[in-house]
């Protein structure tokens, strides 16, 4: 089926009508390259019988990252919730947020790595964990303590000091490098730091309100193609004299999914929509993460019970929810975001 449908393109009508063709065009366009030429290659990445690298280089020098931003720095000025349906703008260098410590995840007040402001040089010292890309990223966005308080430094994969560790083991994403990052008497230019000395946290916190959205419309992408592949093979399973699809709890699952993913998709839009505005949008941001996350884990599920035995041990099928699995922990836990959610909602006037 294809990646950009009708509905798509009816959404954008409704959020942006007076470039909807504009907007249109771009998607759809990047949405048959991805189906010409990723989607093929996803099982081959999860078994690891081919690396992501070359992909995620044809995808970048098709402008995936170029949609949001503004012309001035060379990108395409299209709304971010295009973003959100399927130098770094440029995809010429890859980056990678590093923010994950052994102890210390959700937590990013306790970071221990530590940053020394030494003539015209910081030195960092300390641990990264589970951080996406490490080795491959030309540069990474890390958090240390100075100070003033947690702090913000762009350091290169030139820098010394700067080490990997070996590619960990994952149960899904496993096109995706992840690894320790080690930083030891690393030293970097004065200038690298972002900001100012103690913005650090307020900067992962932006940061981290536009990536939930885009987390959640990847979890809304894993559950649709799921979803596809199920209806597909409802239709077509044979048990009892008929074909599945026919079978009222079947269709009961198939109703629920559909509902989920349209209710996901919405929040996602909705959140990516009061950033586009200008408007406060942690809290929805984070309500979008959370459902469109529990949601693709909850109708992955429902596509290996749909298939049965060959769902279980067709990769093709379980892959998508050892995919989703992560997206519910990285990028703020379930249980941190709803503390989020919470905190805010209460400080809201009713």
């Amino acid at each position: 089926m294809p990646l950009f449908k009708p509905e798509h393109r009816q959404l954008l009508k409704m959020l942006h009508p007076a470039r909807e063709e504009e907007v249109s065009d771009v998607l759809s366009g990047l949405a048959a390259f991805m189906e010409e030429k990723i989607s093929p290659l996803s099982p081959k990445f999860d078994s690891l019988a081919e690396k992501i690298t070359s992909a995620r280089k044809s995808l970048l020098e098709n402008g995936i990252c170029l949609i949001p931003y503004p012309s001035r720095y060379g990108g395409l000025e299209l709304p971010f919730s295009a973003y959100t349906l399927p130098g770094i703008i440029s995809g010429k260098k890859l980056a990678s947020f590093s923010l994950t410590e052994p102890a210390s995840g959700s937590d990013a007040k306790a970071v221990r790595t530590k940053a020394r402001r030494v003539g015209m040089e910081y030195v960092l010292n300390g641990t990264k964990m589970f951080i996406t890309n490490a080795g491959e990223a030309d540069l990474y966005f890390v958090l240390g303590a100075t100070e003033k308080g947690p702090s913000s430094f762009i350091v290169e994969k030139s820098a010394p000091g700067l080490e990997f560790g070996e590619d960990l083991p994952k149960l899904g994403m496993r096109g995706s490098r992840t690894s320790e990052l080690r930083l030891t008497d690393c030293r970097i230019s004065a200038e690298n730091l972002v900001g100012r000395e103690g913005e650090g946290f307020e900067q992962v916190k932006t940061m981290l309100n536009s990536s939930r959205i885009v987390m959640g419309a990847l979890c809304v992408g894993v559950a649709q193609v799921a979803y596809e592949k199920a209806v597909t093979y409802s239709k077509e399973r044979r048990a009892f004299g008929g074909l599945i699809s026919d079978f009222q709890l079947i269709r009961e699952k198939i109703a629920d999914m559909v509902t989920g993913i349209s209710a996901a998709r919405l929040l996602c839009l909705y959140a990516s929509r009061l950033k586009e505005m200008g408007l406060e949008f942690s809290s929805e941001a984070s309500q979008a993460k959370v459902f469109a996350t529990e949601t693709s884990v909850r109708v992955c599920d429902q596509a290996i019970q749909i298939f049965g035995g060959l769902g279980y041990t067709s990769e093709d099928v379980h892959r998508h929810w050892r995919d989703a699995r992560l997206l519910t922990i990285g990028e703020g836990t379930s249980e941190v975001l709803r503390m989020l959610i919470a905190s805010r909602e209460l400080a809201r006037s009713l």
